[in-house]
């Protein structure tokens, strides 16, 4: 007599379960994948923010007279360190505002003449905050004296 060699509805059952384990736990590990890219964007964009501000300054002379400015949507207040025609800069304030963990946090800018601090929160939380002075990382605000980013 001859016999079929085929699986059984257990064994195909246990590659089924498998399967579905090994698919959860990546779908998983992605989502943590993805809130470190916004992140990474995120500071990229805050970067450039950082040479925008320091080519303002060299071209004429300071940053800017004004007090913080806090941007939900990229319309940029005169007194704030951003050129408000510079459609580059724009297009920098509304990448880092679409990356919003939530839709609750914004963007923050505070400058003087001779100083400047930007802050925003991350998606995967803290404030990442840069500073005229070179600080750069998670604070947890910018000074309002001297436009520093401080920490408690």
């Amino acid at each position: 007599m001859q016999t079929k060699k085929a699986f059984t509805l257990i064994e195909l059952l246990v590659v089924i379960a498998i399967i579905g384990i090994l698919s959860g736990l990546i779908i998983v590990s992605m989502s943590g994948a993805q809130n470190a890219a916004k992140d990474a964007r995120v500071k990229s964009a805050m970067d450039q923010f950082r040479s925008s501000a320091e080519i303002l300054n060299l071209t004429t002379g300071s940053y800017n007279s004004g007090t913080a400015v806090a941007l939900t949507a990229c319309t940029v207040a005169s007194g704030s360190i951003l050129p408000t025609t510079t459609a580059e800069t724009t297009a920098l304030c509304n990448d880092i505002v679409s990356s919003q963990s939530g839709g609750a946090s914004e963007l923050m800018i505070a400058a003087t003449t001779n100083a400047w601090c930007i802050q925003k929160k991350l998606p995967t939380g803290g404030t990442w905050c840069l500073d005229s002075k070179g600080s750069v990382g998670v604070y947890t605000d910018c000074a309002a004296g001297d436009y520093t980013c401080v920490s408690d």
